[in-house]
């Protein structure tokens, strides 16, 4: 028999669609032969908590760390042990099984785990689904690997779980404990990832607060020459200029304006040279994040569960947790099928797909920078985008205009530099003079295709549209001078995209000599599958603070990064590691030894504290400094008035009074406790009998949330009804 396993029921729904499997049957599909399509729901299979190990680690305390387990277990998920029953069973019959999960570490693992689990001893084959319409799937289904190649995958997994575990396990009840024996009764949760991301906020905070602003001056003035008028920047001489070229002198500046005004000049220096720019690159997941937080202000979990849903619901794009913008060879044969899809998906969008040159050579073609995955672009698949979400919708048109101007020609300018002498004082200006749009027609503005971050710094001769024409050696007239008073600015606070960049391309922000030898841009913190999970982990558990568009470090934040040693905030370390997983999956590293690794490095932290725990929490100790300020937000309990305390629970956070007497509960909303409409107000549950609450929420296919009567026994009982909003009768 031959069983397919896929990650979720939407894939393998697609999956048997083209395998033409239609017979259903409890947690499967089948063809009523030998040919079976089963499914996931994501991992079944999670690591055991300390305590299944041995009950007294159910407590935390010091004395028991660290915990290091000698043979790794694990249990079936209590939500998916009906489903694990269904997979093991065919597993059991099962002569040879194709993997078609998501093709990346976690998928294999997905798959792989439950086949370890069940003890599966059959050939195993990979199906590498790209995408989920009909052409990718057949595509894949062709081109069927060895499941061989893939095992390094399901390593690489494994070993990311377990030292994440690790790492979190030991170090979060060791700092926690100590922060209680000072006084502070939290729980802080250290991790691999999280925390050295968490410390990079918290640096850029720092380095606002310490700032110290320093006045600069630029002088601009208006020339005339006999096509024209423009205006060009003083060049400021090195010995009354800062490290960043500007001018702290005030006085000399204005004496070089009073000099120069109305003075004649000559252009000493008038080149302009041709330019080409090729079309932007197609969007991995990084690049997508960054764009959609730049223009809309999309959170990075955002746009990762909207770009899912062009993948899995709609069909519209490719896989989206991708880390290449570029794309193999092989798929050229399907660019004019991919442009009649765009053409019948949307009309008003044919015009510009017209335009399109398939025969046109692109850069994003290139075999040697694809990685496990391609980047993301649309399907040939006609999709219906009326029924897409705004954010969806704003999602798939970026990544179809990228796409589609890959086969536009490059947009060509002339750059014109000039320089202009009045004495000894030389002014400078740039010119950018458009001569055939290409690509850009696609854009409705320079915005849309490279959208600007708040906080980015100007530039302070910028490029102007056109400049008049102009020759070497022509005579000038200086009609004005003006002389703009400045400071220089802090670095901006980190936004979703700059944090997300930062993460990317951690090389950036690693001050250690070795680790930046060993980085060299070539490894990032954490995944880009990943990334939009820590930043809202961080957020969720109160480190990071969301204040409009920026992202700020709580004092619960600082606190930690204070007393946590380096190696744990590093973001050397930990993108060192990332990088040693990355080896793993290729091949080309042992998870063992790094498993060992990573053991060693842990146990010999903790009994470094371990040693020094006495001291580290007496009352004048650096952790109950550290902490001092650090109580967070206090919210009074609505019905006794105690306070509130923010909890994570199994369906997410909620508020728990603090009082033993009261103990009432409510729900959150962004982070701040949300008053219950009182159940008298609701009707009662058609299902239960329970009363209802009044809930709102965004229904399949719907733009905008809406209310409705939830019961009050969620999730138990899952009863509803419509909200209809009271009318006032008129006096």
């Amino acid at each position: 028999m031959d069983l397919y396993i896929c990650e979720k029921p939407t894939q393998a729904k697609d999956l048997a669609q083209v395998l033409r499997i239609t017979k259903r049957a409890e947690g499967y599909l089948h063809d009523g032969g030998d040919r079976i399509v089963t499914w996931a729901f994501g991992h079944l299979l999670e690591l055991n908590m300390p305590d299944a190990y041995d009950p007294a680690l159910k407590s935390w305390n010091i004395e028991s760390l660290p915990i290091a387990p000698d043979q790794w277990r694990y249990h079936v998920k209590k939500s998916g042990a009906k489903q694990f029953k269904v997979i093991k069973e065919l597993l059991g019959k099962a002569s040879q099984v194709f993997i078609a999960t998501d093709h990346d570490r976690e998928g294999e693992a997905i798959a792989r785990s439950l086949m370890d689990r069940s003890r599966y001893q059959g050939t195993v084959k990979r199906v590498c689904l790209r995408a989920l319409d009909e052409t990718s799937i057949r595509n894949a289904l062709a081109d069927i690997r060895p499941g061989d190649e893939t095992v390094p995958l399901y390593h690489a997994a494994m070993a990311r779980s377990r030292a994440d575990w690790l790492i979190g396990m030991n170090m979060s009840r060791l700092y926690t404990v100590l922060a209680r024996k000072a006084g502070y009764d939290e729980t802080l949760h250290v991790g691999r990832v999280i925390t050295p991301t968490v410390a990079l906020v918290c640096q850029r905070d720092k380095e606002i607060a310490n700032f110290t602003p320093a006045p600069y001056y630029v002088l601009s003035v208006d020339v005339s020459v006999q096509s024209g008028a423009f205006r060009a920047v003083w060049e400021v001489p090195e010995e009354l200029a800062d490290d960043q070229g500007r001018c702290i002198n005030k006085a000399f500046a204005e004496q070089v304006g009073q000099q120069v005004r109305g003075v004649s000049a000559i252009i000493s220096t008038a080149e302009t040279k041709p330019g080409k720019e090729s079309a932007p690159l197609p969007f991995d997941l990084s690049s997508l994040q960054q764009y959609a937080a730049k223009r809309w202000g999309y959170t990075a979990q955002q746009v990762l569960d909207g770009a899912q849903a062009l993948y899995e619901t709609w069909k519209a794009t490719t896989y989206p947790r991708t880390d290449s913008r570029y794309l193999p060879e092989s798929q050229r044969k399907d660019i004019a099928d991919t442009l009649q899809g765009l053409m019948l998906t949307d009309q008003t969008f044919s015009g510009l797909v017209a335009g399109a040159d398939p025969q046109r050579s692109s850069r994003a073609y290139n075999d040697a920078k694809v990685t496990a995955h391609h980047a993301i672009i649309p399907t040939p698949a006609r999709t219906n985008i009326s029924k897409m979400s705004e954010l969806e919708f704003n999602l798939y048109d970026c990544i179809r205009r990228f796409y589609v101007a890959q086969f536009y020609a490059p947009f060509e300018f002339n750059r014109t530099k000039v320089q202009v002498s009045a004495g000894q004082h030389l002014f400078n200006a740039r010119g950018k003079t458009p001569l055939k749009q290409g690509w850009k027609v696609i854009f409705n503005s320079d915005l849309e295709s490279s959208p600007e971050d708040e906080g980015e710094s100007k530039d302070e001769n910028p490029e102007q549209d056109q400049l008049p024409p102009m020759r070497q050696g022509e005579p000038a007239v200086i009609n004005g001078a003006e002389l703009a008073d400045k400071f220089t600015r802090p670095p901006p606070h980190f936004t979703e995209a700059t944090l997300l960049a930062a993460m990317e391309n951690i090389a950036r922000f690693v001050t250690e000599p070795r680790f930046k030898q060993i980085l060299k841009d070539t490894a990032g913190l954490g995944t880009p599958a990943t990334r939009a999970g820590t930043i809202q982990g961080a957020v969720d558990r109160g480190y990071l603070q969301r204040k409009k568009k920026t992202l700020h470090a709580s004092d619960k934040a600082h606190a930690l990064v204070t007393i946590l040693p380096e190696a744990l905030k590093s973001p050397g370390m930990t993108a060192a590691w990332e990088q040693q997983l990355e080896k793993i999956a290729a091949g080309e590293a042992r998870m063992t030894t790094f498993m060992e690794q990573i053991t060693g490095w842990v146990s010999t932290m903790v009994t470094t504290v371990k040693t020094n725990a006495e001291q580290l929490t007496q009352q004048d100790s650096g952790i109950k400094e550290a902490f001092a300020d650090a109580r967070g937000s206090t919210y009074p309990c609505f019905t006794c008035g105690s306070p509130l305390k923010r909890i994570k629970g199994k369906n997410g956070f909620f508020w728990g009074c603090q009082s033993p007497s009261c103990k009432a509960t409510f729900p959150d909303s962004r982070g701040k406790p949300q008053q219950r409409t009182k159940p008298e107000d609701g009707p009662d549950c058609p299902d239960c009998g329970k009363a209802m609450r009044l809930r709102s929420g965004k229904a399949p296919g719907k733009t905008r949330a809406t209310k409705f009567w939830g019961c009050s026994g969620y999730p138990e009982c899952k009863g509803r009804l419509p909200y209809k909003r009271k009318r006032t009768s008129a006096a």
